[in-house]
């Protein structure tokens, strides 16, 4: 229990009431500071009642059990439209506030958004005074702008007495999780092949018969066909039994390499190297994915993550997820994943390393590793640079010095037959694809 500062006015009033009155012998000034520190008194005790509890708690493992916390005078309940969303989305959010008591009670209420997101309709934030037995909705709309893990929650409480004078605060620990996923551009090309592709289900065809989905040719049946190979029609027509044969499809393996060290963040937080690589990512890996390709993705800090090759809309979740929680720290060089990556990846498949290209020594030899065995490497570099620039955060000389370092490196590793691309923050990806692979 808080004091207000109109219950410290009270007290300091009667305070000086009484001393007043005990210096001048005056009963009545004596009496009326005890009639207000025992008005006093009462408000507090009274104010003392005001419990509050939260449904929904998130308990710890020890607190899982039927002793736990009921439900005291006031609860909250959250309802969110969607716990998976892209950048730029939106959550609808309301939350229930009910009063269990028999008595009114006047409430201020806040619940907890995270800082980066802003509130597009309503408010997260309300003073009222609920009624006994009663409950009121709080409606509002986040818009979500930067990738991540967040919580909605705890839901703030103050209670206060019926005279302004005292109040109570604690939080309601009613939590919802949601994630945010990187936005994404609709490619229709990538302009990457693979110079090996393997002779699995995917989006490549090749002209040999197998499993598949276009079809190749009718040939006779044989015993063990499956009878859903079997081409009625034909049989009607031929008078014996035909089957229907595919084109063998082949898929290739995608390789995508994220730079998330700490340089990557450098610039404003919504734009920086590191959001357009996991932006970027995310567009190829939808790509890919629904070009039916085996797609794999490293992301490397202060510690190499991976995700294994694999295909199907289980796959892009599990990239978006991923890339949804990388985080700019660390600086592992790129040629340690090189030398961890390369034996396990087959010689020729495409490799899309999506990096800043700065404080990094290692970035020719480990490009260099890749050509040399066959590797079609393409290098998006959305540049520090121009983050700083454009942000005044770099100044015209500097800027100037910094880019031509930055040009010879782009230029030594185009000599090593990487495709290269200087991609600029307003550019989009399909077009830095496209200057990347010469078209």
């Amino acid at each position: 229990m808080a004091w207000s500062r109109k219950s410290a006015m009270f007290a300091s009033l009667a305070t000086a009431l009484y001393l007043l009155g005990l210096v001048l012998r005056n009963s009545q000034l004596v009496t009326v500071a005890v009639v207000l520190l025992s008005f006093l008194t009462w408000a507090a005790l009274r104010a003392a009642h005001a419990d509050v509890a939260a449904s929904g708690r998130r308990l710890d493992e020890d607190e899982q059990n039927e002793d736990a916390p009921t439900l005291a005078s006031l609860s909250a309940m959250r309802k969110i439209s969607a716990a998976r969303i892209f950048e730029d989305g939106e959550i609808q959010v309301t939350l229930r506030l009910q009063n269990h008591s028999p008595l009114s009670k006047i409430l201020e209420v806040k619940d907890s958004v995270p800082e980066v997101m802003r509130i597009k309709e309503g408010a997260n934030y309300i003073l009222m005074e609920l009624g006994p037995r009663r409950e009121t909705l709080i409606e509002y709309t986040v818009e979500c702008p930067l990738r991540g893990f967040y919580t909605l929650g705890p839901v703030g409480i103050r209670v206060q007495d019926p005279f302004g004078l005292f109040h109570k605060e604690k939080e309601l620990h009613v939590y919802d999780d949601f994630l945010v996923f990187p936005k994404t551009e609709d490619l229709k090309d990538a302009f990457v092949k693979s110079k090996v592709p393997k002779i699995f289900t995917g989006a490549v065809n090749i002209r040999q018969p197998g499993e598949g989905s276009n079809f190749y040719n009718l040939r006779e049946y044989i015993p063990g066909d499956p009878m859903r190979k079997v081409n009625w029609k034909a049989f009607a027509r031929a008078g014996k039994m035909m089957v229907n044969e595919f084109e063998r499809d082949a898929v290739s393996d995608i390789i995508l390499i994220v730079d998330s060290r700490a340089i990557s963040e450098t610039g404003p937080v919504s734009r920086n190297s590191l959001v357009y690589s996991t932006r970027a990512a995310a567009s190829l890996a939808q790509y890919f994915l629904s070009r039916r390709d085996s797609v794999g993705l490293v992301i490397y800090g202060d510690q190499i993550n991976s995700v294994d090759r694999d295909t199907g809309k289980k796959q892009l979740y599990v990239l978006l997820t991923k890339l949804a929680g990388a985080a700019a720290k660390g600086n592992t060089p790129l040629q340690v994943v090189t030398n961890r990556i390369m034996p396990h990846i087959n010689r020729g498949s495409p490799i899309i390393i999506l990096s800043p290209l700065e404080g990094d020594p290692t970035l020719v030899n480990a490009v260099r590793d890749f050509r040399a065995r066959d590797f079609d490497v393409t290098v998006l570099s959305p540049s520090s640079l121009e983050f700083e620039f454009d942000a005044k955060r770099l100044d015209r000389t500097g800027y100037e010095v910094m880019k031509t370092e930055r040009d010879i490196l782009i230029t030594e590793l185009r000599g090593l037959g990487a495709f290269v691309m200087d991609w600029e923050p307003d550019m989009l990806l399909s077009t830095a694809l496209a200057g990347a692979r010469g078209f």
